[in-house]
């Protein structure tokens, strides 16, 4: 099932990696890649042999279920799994992919990245100074996708109650790409469900682009017009 989420409808756990370096990092690159004696124009393969993929490194006849197309994700998920667009008011292009199954969630976004170097390190220094900054507690760990960071905020229940909302924000480096995925819900106290939705990140396919993108730039996602693959419309809500 697909639904289309507006901002402000629910606590962002991804805040913007720091897009203020130079546009000019896309246009240098084919100088950069000739100097590394890497082919201009040819993306640059970070290893990930589990994935999530580079629309390049993608077999367009590998056998298995079909992914959802969302514009710059491409998405397959399981049996009972809903997918929501989550759209920019201001801008109306959708920056984020969320994934949930039954009280288990995760919300992907991507980004561009450099070529010349991961995001990842740099971006989750801003997680931690954000969650910091709203009041919570941050540490790092190991996790299925590299060191992860792992936080505890204050927030307010539905019924104006205060609380904590526990999330595992992971980061993937891929060529001029970075994908960010935050778990939450029960995903983060049941083993089984966080590696039902680890297997859905896994399975991302991440289409950038060749159009210039400053660093941290989100690369723009979007909702299906019609059902595909047994999901319905999606909906503004």
């Amino acid at each position: 099932m697909f639904r289309r989420r507006r901002r402000g409808s629910e606590p962002d756990p991804a805040p913007d990696a720091d897009a203020a370096t130079e546009a000019s990092e896309d246009a240098a690159e084919p100088a950069r890649a000739a100097a590394d004696g890497e082919p201009a124009g040819e993306p640059a393969k970070t290893p990930r042999p589990d994935g999530p993929l580079d629309v390049s490194e993608v077999d367009p006849h590998e056998p298995g279920a079909p992914r959802v197309d969302l514009g710059g994700l491409r998405v397959r998920i399981g049996p009972g799994m809903k997918v929501q667009v989550r759209v920019d008011e201001r801008s109306g292009t959708g920056t984020a992919v969320t994934v949930v199954h039954e009280g288990a969630a995760v919300q992907m976004i991507a980004v561009a990245a450099p070529r010349s170097s991961g995001l990842w390190e740099q971006t989750r220094l801003q997680v931690a100074a954000e969650a910091r900054r709203r009041g919570g507690t941050v540490t790092e760990a190991a996790g299925p996708f590299g060191t992860e960071v792992r936080i505890v905020v204050p927030v307010k229940t539905a019924e104006g109650k205060s609380g904590l909302q526990p999330s595992r924000v992971v980061g993937i480096d891929g060529p001029r790409w970075m994908l960010r995925a935050t778990f939450l819900g029960t995903a983060i106290t049941d083993p089984h469900a966080f590696a039902g939705l680890v297997k859905v990140v896994r399975d991302v396919v991440v289409v950038r682009g060749d159009r210039p993108m400053a660093p941290g730039d989100v690369i723009p996602v979007t909702a299906p017009t019609r059902p595909e693959h047994g999901t319905e419309e999606p909906s503004d809500g």
